[in-house]
């Protein structure tokens, strides 16, 4: 190392101590290097990938696509589903809806209620399709272990969607109810 340390009596280190320590750091980043940056991704693998719009051609195919999303707790197909303009999340029975501005905060919202839920059983039992309107409602039963004092509920969760364009169908709101 080019820098020796000394021992001073009664005075601090002169300026020249200084500039060498400073040219020393700087020789030594100098030849070690580019220091490679990682990646927001990278840095945190518990970010999670932006979730991109899964349009259904027709409501059916959209809550089928509802159905296998939730029944393997994959919070952002599910969010995949939402329109990112307009979806309303509240998982919790008895909880107001939450507006969720961005899909990633709508697979946010769905993960964080998933995550705590041992989802049992998830199945649409109604349908109703308005073609004037070109929106649909639907009713499933979602069967699941809340644990603690909740324990095991049976809840109906109302799910509405809307056409998108043409052919494209997206959910506008996911509400479970006790």
């Amino acid at each position: 190392m080019l820098l020796r340390l000394h021992r001073f009596r009664g005075r601090g280190p002169s300026a020249a101590h200084f500039l060498a320590a400073l040219l020393a750091i700087a020789a030594f980043t100098a030849f070690s290097g580019p220091v490679p940056r990682a990646s927001a991704a990278a840095a945190d693998p518990a970010a999670p990938e932006p979730v991109v719009p899964a349009p259904q051609a027709t409501p059916t195919q959209l809550l089928a696509a509802v159905e296998r999303a939730w029944i393997a707790a994959d919070a952002n197909a599910l969010a995949s589903l939402c329109d990112s303009s307009v979806v309303r999340v509240a998982l919790k029975p008895g909880s107001p809806p939450a507006t969720a501005p961005t899909l990633n905060a709508a697979a946010f919202l769905i993960h964080d209620q998933l995550r705590l839920v041992v989802s049992r059983r998830f199945q649409i039992v109604r349908v109703e399709v308005d073609g004037k309107k070109r929106s649909a409602r639907a009713w499933a039963r979602w069967v699941g272990e809340w644990g603690g004092a909740r324990g095991a509920r049976d809840v109906e969760v109302l799910l509405h969607a809307r056409a998108v364009g043409e052919a494209a169908w997206l959910l506008t709101e996911i509400r479970a109810n006790d």
